[in-house]
C-alpha cells in the first residue's frame, strides 16, 4: 500500500483553484440546535424553576487520602494570580495586601501556611480583578521588598490569558 511522500507532497498533482467559494463548506454546520418550545415546556414541567448551576467542587487526592477542598471557594470567580515567591516568616495576608494595594483591583492576598506549625511556607498568592493591573503588579513588584526578603513574582496560571 503506497501512501505517497513524506508530508503528501506530490509535484505533479494539479490543484484546482476556483474564484467561488463552495458555499456548502463555507457554512456553519450544526448537529445542535437551540428549541425555545421545549425550553419553555421542561421550565413548566420544573413549576416554572430553572435549575440552578452546579457549584464548583475541588476534590483533591494526594497519599492515598481523598478530601474536599472548600478553599477555592475563598477566591473570587473570574479573577487573576500571581504568585509571589521568597517571603518570610513575619510576611501576613494584610502586610501582603499593604504591599499590593496600590492596585485598585486587588480582590485577595493569600500566605501559604503550613497547618500545623502555622509558619509560612515561603509563598503567597495575590489575586486581581483587572488583568492589567496584574501585569502591572508583575513588572513593578517583581524583586521589591515584603518583609526581610526580596520577594519574587511570576505569572500564575490563567493571569494574562
Amino acid at each position: 500500500m503506497d501512501h505517497g511522500p513524506p508530508g503528501g507532497y506530490y509535484p505533479d498533482a494539479k490543484r484546482q483553484r476556483t474564484s467561488k467559494p463552495d458555499h456548502a463548506f463555507s457554512k456553519q454546520q450544526s448537529g445542535y440546535e437551540f428549541q425555545q418550545h421545549k425550553m419553555n415546556a421542561a421550565v413548566a414541567a420544573q413549576g416554572g424553576r430553572q435549575k440552578q448551576p452546579a457549584s464548583k467542587v475541588a476534590i483533591r487526592r494526594a497519599g492515598g487520602k481523598t478530601w474536599r477542598d472548600d478553599t477555592l471557594e475563598q477566591w473570587p470567580e473570574g479573577d487573576f494570580r500571581l504568585f509571589v515567591g521568597n517571603i518570610g516568616n513575619e510576611v501576613t495576608d494584610e502586610l501582603l495586601s499593604h504591599s499590593f494595594g496600590r492596585y485598585p483591583s486587588l480582590a485577595r492576598a493569600k500566605v501559604i501556611r503550613n497547618k500545623h506549625t502555622n509558619k509560612s511556607k515561603g509563598y503567597a498568592f495575590i489575586s486581581f480583578m483587572d488583568p492589567f493591573d496584574c501585569a502591572k503588579a508583575l513588572r513593578e513588584m517583581s524583586g521589591k521588598y515584603i518583609g526581610n526578603r526580596q520577594s519574587s513574582a511570576s505569572r500564575r496560571a490563567g493571569c494574562l490569558h
